[in-house]
């Protein structure tokens, strides 16, 4: 891990996110900076049985897979995981996506969002680290709007799978001119879940439905066609994934396809995952996007972002303004 982030990128990754609709930045972020979320994302987990946002996706499919019982979720109301679990028991292509796992495993597949809105530490990477700027150069854009922040973490044998999805139709954004970063607090690869990516989906020129992550069962409010079962047939894609090590950020355009696999390793895969869309996006009030947490705006569809939920982080009004201070509870 370097001490000093890359100021941006090369000619070289501008073309490589172009035409794969991802890629693998080394050592941007500093050990700081990989320090702020890994308290953040340790303060999460200590509260996900307390959180009305936080989830434990592999206890809510095995859950979603019994047949005749409930589904309880503790404190956490973001999301209708009984009409979920309806969802999942009508779709006649439904099947679980778990990992083999050697004796078994009783892991956690841990979500989480909006830590930005309380968590100063987020706030300093999300809107002061280098990666508004090289997000605004990865998406040609003359300025750059932070949309959200989210939290996966799979611990040590941990059997859910992250069904293979495209993020634009959980948005509510009109327009592809939008960037995820996925930044490990941890070693990453293959074997601890590390995500992966259909290189060139971006231009398939389809938006497809959210589904519900432990399954492939698409969003009943979503008009989207359902993802293709890449699952069943991964052999018939382009799958790329990049190993990584804290430090280093993967970066993928809105329409890429991805997933991921479970974590059957003894090693833990914390990971952050945020958004940024650049000035040609447009808000969209879109049938089944996840509704998002705390905002405030008043914005109608074909609006730009402006609102205070969607900070301007890039270019900074002037040179060494430090933003994360000016928002959120000061915390």
């Amino acid at each position: 891990m370097t001490t000093r982030k890359s100021p941006g990128v090369c000619a070289d990754d501008c073309r490589r996110f172009d035409s794969d609709g991802v890629v693998c930045l080394r050592s941007v972020l500093t050990a700081d900076e990989v320090g702020h979320l890994r308290r953040a994302v340790d303060h999460q987990i200590a509260g996900l049985h307390q959180s009305r946002t936080g989830y434990d996706f592999e206890s809510l499919a095995r859950q979603v897979w019994a047949p005749g019982r409930g589904v309880d979720t503790g404190a956490a109301d973001r999301f209708d995981m009984a009409r979920m679990k309806d969802m999942v028991g009508a779709d006649p292509l439904a099947r679980p996506l778990q990992e083999e796992v050697p004796g078994g495993g009783d892991g956690l597949f841990f979500y989480d969002v909006a830590a930005w809105k309380h968590d100063l530490g987020v706030r300093e990477v999300a809107f002061d680290s280098a990666l508004p700027e090289i997000a605004g150069h990865l998406m040609q854009a003359a300025y750059v709007n932070f949309w959200e922040d989210t939290t996966f973490v799979k611990a040590p044998r941990t059997r859910q799978k992250t069904a293979f999805h495209q993020d634009l139709a959980y948005f509510q954004i009109e327009g592809d001119q939008c960037v995820v970063v996925w930044i490990p607090l941890d070693p990453a690869d293959l074997g601890n879940g590390v995500m992966q990516y259909v290189r060139g989906s971006h231009r398939w020129g389809e938006t497809f439905a959210p589904n519900v992550f432990v399954s492939q069962t698409p969003f009943a409010a979503s008009p989207e066609k359902r993802c293709p079962d890449i699952e069943g047939a991964p052999g018939d894609f382009d799958i790329i994934s990049f190993n990584v090590e804290p430090g280093d950020v993967i970066i993928h355009h809105v329409k890429t396809v991805h997933g991921a696999g479970g974590n059957a390793s003894d090693r833990w895969r914390r990971a952050v995952s945020l958004r940024y869309c650049g000035d040609q996006v447009r808000y969209f009030d879109r049938p089944g996007a996840i509704p998002q947490v705390g905002v405030t705006h008043g914005l109608k569809d074909g609006d730009r972002l402006l609102a205070a939920d969607y900070p301007v982080v890039w270019p900074k009004p002037w040179p060494g303004l430090r933003l994360a201070g000016l928002y959120g509870d000061g915390s």
